[in-house]
């Protein structure tokens, strides 16, 4: 019985020295550096720079997104009174038809009851609508706006100073090295963009 543990445990000595005789004795690989040449040798070396523009910042100093949350802010109040109209009228529809219950024949009550239903029902067919309608002027605008940024980075970033320009939103980071927010440099170009497109 202590035979065959004994050759099994120098087998698996073997096993193991083998490997390590393998593993440090091996040539070393080539590496994917030195066989990359040309253009794609100065990607290599080139130095990846990150930077950041914080969207809270966008939001409350470009004066297009400033723009565009007034635009937002009065189609949704626009949409609210509307329907605050509506619900009104309905109210003032169903009272009516409350007062009158008393002297209504069968027939009379059964025609406003389907009166007050389709009420009830166009007013939730201009409801979805209304949300429908605001939900695309939203993204429209949302972009909109995206889309002069992107273009604008484009223009700022010409001369390929920056890898990467993320847009910073709160919550979605861990940590950022205010060293590489570029925040009020996009906004300032931004805004003189927007200046002279009006005129």
């Amino acid at each position: 019985m202590k035979n065959p543990l004994i050759i099994l445990n120098a087998l698996l000595v073997l096993a193991v020295g083998f490997l390590f005789y393998k593993q440090f004795s091996a040539p070393k690989p080539i590496t994917a550096r030195s066989t990359i040449s040309g253009k794609n040798d100065s990607i290599i070396n080139k130095k990846v720079l990150f930077a950041y523009i914080d969207m809270d910042s966008v939001q409350q100093n470009y004066e297009v997104a400033k723009t565009a949350q007034r635009e937002i802010k009065n189609r949704d109040a626009a949409i609210s009174s509307e329907m605050e109209k509506m619900a009104k009228a309905y109210q003032n529809k169903l009272a009516g038809y409350q007062q009158k219950a008393q002297s209504m024949t069968e027939a009379e009550a059964e025609a406003a009851r389907q009166d007050l239903e389709a009420s009830q029902n166009q007013m939730a067919e201009r409801r979805q609508r209304l949300y429908d309608e605001f939900s695309s002027f939203v993204a429209n605008k949302n972009m909109s706006l995206k889309k002069k940024i992107e273009d604008f980075l484009k223009e700022f970033n010409a001369d390929n100073t920056y890898s990467f320009i993320f847009a910073y939103e709160p919550g979605l980071f861990y940590y950022k090295d205010t060293a590489y927010d570029i925040t009020n440099e996009v906004l300032k170009g931004l805004n003189e963009k927007q200046k002279s497109s009006k005129k």
